[in-house]
C-alpha cells in the first residue's frame, strides 16, 4: 500500500480548517507555484498538488469521505459489506485539471492578472482613492541570429497614452533600449516597469518585451547549439570529404568527413555553437544529406560493381589491373580523377 497524501498538510492546513482557511490557502499556494510565475522544475508537481488537494476539501461531500476513509478510499473504493463497493469514483487529471481548477477560481488562466486584481481588491480596500495597477502588455522583440551570438543593443519606438494634469489623455512616443546580451534564450524577458498606457483610474502597468530569434538561412538553433545541413553527393558521403561551414563570427570551420555518413546522421563538433550565459559556448551539429545520381551509364554500373566486388588480397593479375586502371584514372592528360569532384550528380 502506498503513503496516503495528506491533502490538509499539502495546504499547509490543519485538520478544523474552514473552508475559508482552505480557499486562502488555495489562493496564496496556487499563485506561488504557477508554472507561467515559478519556473522552478519542483514546482509543477506541487501546482498539481495543490490543485488536487483544493478540488478534494472544497467539495463538502468528497471532503466528508475522505476525512473518514483516506485518499486510497476516495479513489480506488472499499468494501460496502454488502458484497459491493463504496468511493472510488474520484479521479485528478495532473496534466489538464489544475489549469481548468485555476481559471475557474481565479476567472483567468494567467497568474498575472489574478496577482493583479488581487492587488486592486486589496488597495481597494485599504485606500478606496488609490489608483488600481494597469495591465501589462507584451510584445515580440526579433533578433537575428548574428546578433544572439555577439549580443547587442535593441532600440525600440514605444506609444503610450499618459494623462495630463487637465484630464485629458496625450500620446507620448519614448525609446526603450533593451540590451540582448549574447546566448540569451528564446522567450527571455525584458520587463519596463510604469511604461504601458495610464488612465484617470490605473496606474500605467509594465510593458514586457519578448526575445525571438529570427530565422538564419544556414543555421538552426537548439538552446545553445547551433544546427547545421550539410549536402554532400554520394562519392563524398562513401570516400570522405571536407565539409566548409561559414560561422557566425566570420571564420570558415572546416569539418572533416573520414567515415562513411548516410542521410540524417550527425557529426557534432565541440565549442563551436552560440555563448553560454555561464560562459563556454554550445556545439555546432551538422546533419548530412546525401545526394544520390539520378542516372548511372552502364561503364559506372560496372566500375561501382568493380569496386564493391574487388578482393581484399588480390592476386597478381588483380593488382596490375587496379594498377592499371589506377594510371588511367590519374593521368595528367586522359584521366578523369581531376574531374571527379564536379562530376554531375543529379
Amino acid at each position: 500500500m502506498g503513503v496516503e497524501t495528506d491533502y490538509y498538510a499539502v495546504l499547509g492546513l490543519s485538520r478544523n480548517a474552514t473552508d475559508i482557511d482552505i480557499k486562502k490557502a488555495y489562493r496564496k499556494l496556487a499563485l506561488k507555484y504557477h508554472p507561467d510565475n515559478n519556473t522552478d522544475e519542483a514546482a509543477r508537481g506541487s501546482f498539481a498538488s495543490v490543485c488536487e488537494a483544493y478540488d478534494v476539501l472544497s467539495e463538502p461531500t468528497r471532503k466528508g469521505f475522505y476525512d473518514l476513509y483516506g485518499e486510497s478510499a476516495l479513489k480506488k473504493g472499499l468494501p460496502d459489506g454488502q458484497g459491493g463497493r463504496k468511493g472510488g469514483d474520484y479521479s485528478f487529471d495532473a496534466a489538464t485539471a489544475p489549469q481548468h481548477m485555476f481559471a475557474k477560481f481565479f476567472g483567468t488562466s494567467n497568474p498575472y492578472e489574478a496577482l493583479n486584481e488581487l492587488a486592486a481588491q486589496y488597495e481597494s480596500l485599504s485606500s478606496p482613492h488609490k489608483l488600481k495597477p494597469g495591465k501589462h502588455k507584451t510584445y515580440t522583440v526579433a533578433v537575428s541570429l548574428e546578433e544572439v551570438y555577439h549580443g547587442c543593443t535593441k532600440k525600440v519606438q514605444h506609444t503610450r497614452k499618459v494623462l495630463q494634469a487637465s484630464g485629458g489623455l496625450q500620446t507620448v512616443d519614448s525609446e526603450l533600449v533593451i540590451d540582448v546580451r549574447a546566448g540569451l534564450p528564446n522567450g527571455t524577458r525584458f520587463v519596463f516597469e510604469g511604461e504601458g498606457n495610464q488612465t484617470p483610474t490605473t496606474e500605467p502597468g509594465p510593458v514586457i518585451f519578448v526575445l525571438q530569434t529570427l530565422d538564419h538561412e544556414c543555421f538552426g538553433r537548439q538552446g545553445a547549439d547551433l544546427l547545421y545541413t550539410a549536402t554532400i553527393p554520394l562519392h563524398q558521403a562513401l570516400c570522405g570529404a571536407n565539409v566548409t561551414v561559414d560561422m557566425l563570427d566570420g571564420r570558415t570551420l572546416t569539418v572533416p568527413v573520414t567515415d562513411i555518413v548516410t542521410s540524417g546522421q550527425t557529426i557534432t563538433v565541440p565549442n563551436e555553437g552560440l555563448p553560454k550565459l555561464k560562459g563556454g559556448k554550445g556545439d555546432l551539429i551538422v546533419k548530412f544529406d546525401v545526394l544520390f545520381p539520378s542516372a548511372l551509364s552502364e561503364a559506372q554500373r560496372m566500375l561501382l560493381k568493380a569496386a564493391f566486388f574487388l578482393p581484399q588480397h588480390l592476386s597478381n593479375e588483380q593488382a596490375k589491373a587496379v594498377k592499371a586502371f589506377e594510371r588511367a584514372f590519374r593521368d595528367k592528360h586522359g584521366g578523369w580523377s581531376t574531374a571527379f569532384p564536379k562530376a554531375d550528380t543529379h
